[in-house]
């Protein structure tokens, strides 16, 4: 079985805040999956890839540098990066990001590892730089190697995506035409938890088109100053997300909620042909369906159709409101699972609804882009508790929204 959120939560937080506090965590907030947890990155072993390849696990820190991150909904407009290059910052780098489609992958000696029936391919999370600009903020341990390898064509993977795709140094990835080969796999925080990262080079031949976050160092700023400069490269009005150094586990675009690799380690990966009449929505392989989406009966909202790993905290928080006797403030099921992208976006990656791990409550009285959502208060917080994160927080507000984050011990 997958690792949980839970045991994400204790392996990026472990170092920071120290094993008692993790080990608290873990009696705590028992999820409802459990499963073997992987060797840490930075414990100084090594793990085989196919082929007979070793990912080296450094014992050298892998904690991202201290940088500002700015990002928005959708990415950034035409003319965004060369206006942040002006911008005055002391370094930055504008990260270009979309989702790719894997048709197939080999190991380093050429032998087929995935290869998904047509017309179904795999979503990947890839991202791209320009390797000198993104030098800055790569770890001393892992510079290198990662600018070594984007300088050479080649992709460079995280962990967590290299372990899905059972590959190490030397294999290949297949997008339709285009074959890129993996030049180095390090720690998922060292290139923001994206599954491939490769050169603007590289990424304009797959087709990675759009900037997706920024970076910034700058010993000369506070929130507000970082905020009006990055604004003032933007049209009026626009939704924008900025976080100082250190303040999210995620840097990187969508900081606030689980990456794709996240999602795909713990309710599992699927492949999916984008509709020829709406590429936004799926049609899913019918074998990843079968196996983990489930229609059960859940408290206040009756049968709904969700990932069965889902289930056990959503039935969980609902009991809670029922116990607190807040149930007769939830009226309707409005949906879980729904095989799409986030904001039917077509080079968006893949919401949390096409894995079935969100659920929408009471739409049209909480709808997409109302900024005050009318869910009560008091049925957030339960779901909070439960490790829930609320749409009606986003920065495009979606209040009848939740997904699966991870428990808030402060609630």
């Amino acid at each position: 079985m997958a690792p949980s959120l839970q045991t994400h939560f204790r392996r990026r937080q472990g170092v920071a805040i120290g094993v008692a506090f993790v080990v608290a965590l873990a009696l705590a907030w028992t999820r409802p999956w459990t499963s073997e947890v992987p060797a840490a990155v930075g414990s100084g072993t090594q793990a085989a890839s196919p082929g007979g390849s070793a990912v080296p696990r450094a014992a050298a820190s892998a904690d991202p540098v201290p940088a500002w991150l700015a990002w928005m909904p959708g990415g950034f407009p035409e003319g965004f990066r060369g206006d942040a290059a002006d911008a005055g910052f002391d370094t930055s780098v504008v990260v270009a990001g979309d989702t790719l489609w894997l048709s197939a992958s080999r190991d380093r000696d050429g032998a087929v590892v995935d290869r998904p029936t047509p017309p179904f391919r795999i979503p990947i999370d890839a991202f791209a730089v320009e390797p000198s600009a993104y030098a800055s903020f790569l770890p001393d341990a892992y510079r290198d190697q990662v600018i070594g390898a984007l300088n050479r064509g080649r992709a460079v993977l995280g962990s967590t995506s290299g372990k899905l795709r059972r590959l190490g140094p030397g294999a290949t990835l297949v997008f339709g035409g285009v074959t890129v080969r993996v030049g180095a796999v390090v720690p998922d925080e060292v290139i923001g938890w994206s599954e491939m990262l490769v050169s603007r080079e590289v990424g304009a031949e797959l087709g990675i088109e759009h900037d997706r976050y920024l970076l910034a160092l700058d010993a000369d700023l506070a929130v507000p100053r970082f905020e009006s400069r990055v604004r003032r490269l933007l049209p009026p009005d626009t939704y924008l997300r900025v976080v100082a150094p250190g303040k999210t586990t995620y840097v990187r675009v969508a900081s606030g909620v689980n990456p794709p690799v996240v999602m795909k380690e713990v309710f599992g990966e699927f492949a999916a042909a984008p509709r020829a009449d709406d590429p936004a929505f799926f049609t899913m392989d019918p074998a990843w369906y079968d196996a983990h989406i489930v229609t059960q009966r859940v408290p206040i909202l009756g049968q709904v159709t969700c990932n069965e790993a889902f289930m056990p905290a959503l039935r969980d928080a609902l009991r809670e409101v029922v116990r607190r006797g807040l149930d007769r403030l939830i009226s309707i099921y409005s949906g879980c699972y729904a095989p799409r992208t986030v904001a039917r976006r077509t080079t968006a990656p893949p919401s949390q609804h096409a894995w079935g791990a969100a659920i929408d409550i009471d739409a049209p009285t909480n709808g997409y882009g109302d900024t005050t959502p009318a869910i009560d208060p008091r049925v957030v917080r339960v779901f909070d508790r439960h490790g829930f994160i609320w749409g009606g927080r986003f920065l495009i507000p979606d209040g009848m929204h939740f997904e699966y984050g991870e428990p808030d011990p402060s609630t």
